[in-house]
């Protein structure tokens, strides 16, 4: 499952509960191509038929069982970087606009909108009425808080990229915000679509130590669920919100009366869970699938879909010998993807050409690839002025070419993925220690600082391109003065051509010229190679039949973004 779509995903992410890969894509709605125009799709999902509601209908109680393969970094809407925290805050805070089922936005707090100023003011018209969990009514001053927090040049969390086009936002009455902007804005509802903080709460705390602050870890919103409790490393509990603001023709209050998210970091246990019901909702690894299907037929429901995101490797860009473009290349040139995509991955997955995955109306597929070649990956790097020692391996200057690789503990994907990418690499004079961590400590101690060599994350981009502006925009490339980089631009990549590139896109509004442009973008990132993309996912999920009214997205799969919908029966 996937994290919260009114949450900002730019995360993202990966899916949130089920996949224990270390997601951290941005915390991003995926809004369609531009205001106003038709979606545009590439690749295929699968999708199972609607559930045959049962004729009693569904009725409000019950317990859902669900997985966080991490424990979150924060539980903050605008702070966090991880999709387990995003799997909780998305349930408890609400943003600015919802998606359907066809990626086009609906109102959720914004009751309607417009814009004014020749495209260059963003009119936000907020519901009335609407109360936080308690008790505080929501206001335009919350949404303005919210978005200039962001804005802060204190601000420490990974989304200022998103607002960047955005000059200031204006409290226009109780009710009105206007959001100012430099520039026509593209994607808009995407990028200004976070969960929304209450102001008062924050008064007399400084905008860099929100994080410390107690409701980034008890959070107060306006959403579905009510957060109740958060036990490190055993769960999170939520409860049914009676009093949401959502009117009965969109879909009232939920019915499910608790949510419990279960941490399990090892994918095994998380199985077992679900074949014996401890879980209700899983997504297991590709070697499980089919297995699944015919073991636990009637059983397990199967859900899928085609996600629009993938898996990828971070190579830092400024650490020696990797701030060389020739050894990054040579990196991607080593690595047969498509073995790890049969090995690691049972075949359920593709190879991108480019960072726009298949399933995204901008997808590319007549990018020019570093395809697997390990003879052009050896040319490479002699190139760089390596020599093969006598053990096989390249040395430099008298160093061996030693890379380290840091990954999410706890996934039997990864570790097979890793084990593949290693032997690969050693095939052609490349050593490369691999260490698996806990995603928080691996994002603290080794991307941040820039510690690390080679990182293996997921990220789920949305439906919108402008997730690129969040990875490679060299702008969010540089450290902060305790030299760390908070954004998701953890490979420090910076090029001017591909920044003139996501900065173009952002301005037109025309979707077939967006695309061109992404077009050109992804070819230069994929030349410079501070990413290696392994795979974008076919994904099933697994529920037991207790669970109804599941929703299957487009690109989402069976996500909690209409969990209100969802019932139990037992």
């Amino acid at each position: 499952m996937r994290k919260n779509r009114r949450s900002l995903a730019a995360a993202a992410v990966l899916l949130a509960l089920s996949m224990v890969l270390a997601a951290c894509g941005p915390k991003q709605s995926a809004p369609p191509a531009s205001p106003g125009t038709e979606q545009q799709q590439g690749g295929s999902q699968t999708q199972t038929p609607p559930e045959t509601q049962a004729p009693s209908g569904p009725k409000v109680g019950g317990e859902l069982n669900l997985r966080l393969a991490q424990d979150p970094d924060n539980l903050n809407p605008i702070l966090s970087s991880s999709a387990y925290g995003s799997a909780i805050y998305g349930l408890v805070y609400s943003s600015l606009f919802d998606f359907d089922v066809d990626w086009s936005p609906k109102p959720d707090l914004a009751e309607r909108w417009e814009t004014l100023d020749d495209g260059l003011t963003f009119r936000v018209y907020l519901r009335q009425g609407v109360k936080f969990h308690d008790g505080a009514e929501l206001t335009s001053e919350d949404v303005v808080f919210t978005m200039k927090a962001i804005k802060h040049p204190d601000y420490t969390g990974p989304r200022a990229a998103s607002l960047a086009s955005i000059e200031d936002i204006v409290a226009v009455d109780k009710y009105t915000v206007d959001f100012k902007l430099s520039e026509p804005f593209a994607p808009i509802f995407t990028n200004i679509n976070y969960g929304i903080l209450q102001a008062k709460l924050f008064e007399g705390t400084e905008i860099g130590d929100l994080e410390n602050h107690e409701v980034t870890w008890h959070p107060i919103g306006t959403g579905p669920y009510i957060f109740k409790e958060y036990v490190r490393g055993q769960y999170a509990l939520l409860e049914r919100n009676p009093n949401w603001f959502r009117s009965e023709e969109e879909g009232g209050a939920p019915f499910i009366q608790t949510i419990r998210m279960k941490v399990i970091p090892d994918d095994q246990t998380a199985l077992a869970a679900l074949e014996n019901g401890e879980l209700d909702v899983e997504t297991p690894t590709p070697s499980e699938v089919q297995r699944l299907k015919t073991e636990y037929a009637g059983r397990l429901i199967p859900v899928e879909y085609e996600r629009n995101g993938w898996g990828y490797m971070l190579l830092n860009t400024t650490q020696p010998p990797l701030d060389d473009v020739r050894v990054r290349q040579a990196l991607t040139y080593a690595l047969d993807r498509e073995s790890i995509v049969q090995g690691a991955l049972n075949g359920e997955a593709v190879v991108p050409p480019g960072p726009i995955p298949p399933v995204s109306w901008a997808f590319k597929d007549d990018l020019k690839t570093l395809a697997y070649d390990p003879a052009k990956a050896e040319q490479l790097l002699q190139e760089a002025g390596f020599t093969k020692g006598a053990n096989g391996i390249y040395e430099k200057d008298g160093k061996p070419l030693k890379l380290r690789f840091y990954a999410t503990e706890g996934s039997s994907l990864i570790e097979a993925l890793a084990t593949i990418a290693r032997q690969n690499w050693l095939d052609v004079g490349i050593e490369v220690d691999v260490q698996f961590m806990d995603f928080n400590a691996m994002n603290q101690t080794k991307l941040q600082p820039g510690d690390y060599d080679i990182s293996f994350q997921a990220f789920n981009l949305g439906l919108d391109p402008d997730s690129l502006y969040a990875i490679f925009h060299g702008s969010l490339a540089k450290p902060n003065a305790e030299g760390l980089v908070t954004s998701f631009n953890r490979m420090r990549y910076d090029n001017p051509e591909v920044n003139a590139l996501l900065e173009a896109g952002r301005r037109e509004s025309d979707p077939e010229k967006r695309k061109e442009i992404y077009g050109q973008a992804q070819q230069l990132i994929v030349n410079d190679a501070p990413v290696i993309l392994i795979y974008s996912n076919l994904y099933t999920d697994f529920h037991t039949p207790r669970v109804k009214g599941i929703v299957n997205f487009p690109g989402a799969g069976a996500t909690l973004d209409y969990l209100y919908k969802w019932y139990i029966e037992e």
